[in-house]
C-alpha cells in the first residue's frame, strides 16, 4: 500500500513538471476584472441590490508557477438615503436627506501558483488580503469612513491566452472573499 502511495505522489510531482516545461513565459501581467461582490456587503440590503466591484491588477512572475503583485479593487453598491430633522428655537423645524453612493476601495497584495502552463491555457490558484476604505454616513454604531480588512482565496483560476505571441487573454476566476464567487477577466502579459 506504501508503494501506491509514493508512486501516486511521485506521478503527481512528475505530472506537475510536465505542465510546466517548454512554456514560454511573460514576467509582467496587467489585467482588469468585473465580479459580484456579494460577501462585500454579507447581506443584501432591503432592495436585493448587490455590490458590483471593478478591480485592475498587477502580477511579476519570478519563475513560471508564481506569480506575486497587487490588487486594486473598487466596490460599488446601493445608493445609501439618510434624513435628519433640525429643530430651531422658536418651535419650527426642517427636514434634510442626503444620499450617496456606497463604496470601497480595496488595496490587496497576492500571490498566485499556477499548476498548468501551456501557450494557449493557464490553471492557478490564488492568495490574497488587504486593506479597504469605505464610504458611508457617520451614525451612533458605525463612524466613516472606515478601515476594513479583506481576504481572498482563489479555489480555480484559468486565462485562455491568444493573440500572436499569446500574451492577450481572457480568463475567470472561482474562489470566496472580497472579489466574490465569480470573476471575469481580461489583461496583457508582458
Amino acid at each position: 500500500m506504501k508503494r501506491v502511495i509514493y508512486l501516486t505522489v511521485f506521478l503527481f510531482l512528475i505530472s506537475g513538471l510536465y505542465a510546466q516545461k517548454d512554456t514560454a513565459f511573460y514576467r509582467h501581467e496587467v489585467k482588469a476584472s468585473i465580479s459580484d461582490g456579494i460577501l462585500a456587503s454579507v447581506i443584501p440590503s432591503i432592495n436585493g441590490f448587490y455590490y458590483a466591484n471593478l478591480s485592475v491588477a498587477y502580477l511579476y512572475r519570478p519563475v513560471k508557477w508564481f506569480w506575486v503583485g497587487g490588487n486594486l479593487v473598487n466596490y460599488f453598491g446601493n445608493r445609501l438615503e439618510y434624513t435628519w430633522r433640525e429643530y430651531y428655537p422658536n418651535g419650527s423645524y426642517r427636514d434634510f436627506s442626503k444620499s450617496k453612493i456606497k463604496y470601497c476601495l480595496v488595496f490587496a497584495p497576492e500571490i498566485r501558483f499556477s499548476y498548468l502552463n501551456r501557450k494557449k491555457v493557464i490553471l492557478y490558484s490564488a492568495l490574497s488580503g488587504g486593506v479597504g476604505f469605505e464610504n458611508g454616513f457617520d451614525s451612533k454604531y458605525t463612524k466613516y469612513p472606515q478601515l476594513v480588512y479583506y481576504f481572498h482565496i482563489t479555489y480555480f483560476g484559468f486565462s485562455i491566452n491568444f493573440g500572436e505571441n499569446n500574451n492577450i487573454f481572457l480568463g475567470g476566476e472561482g474562489g470566496t472573499g472580497f472579489k466574490g464567487f465569480v470573476n471575469f477577466h481580461g489583461g496583457y502579459r508582458f
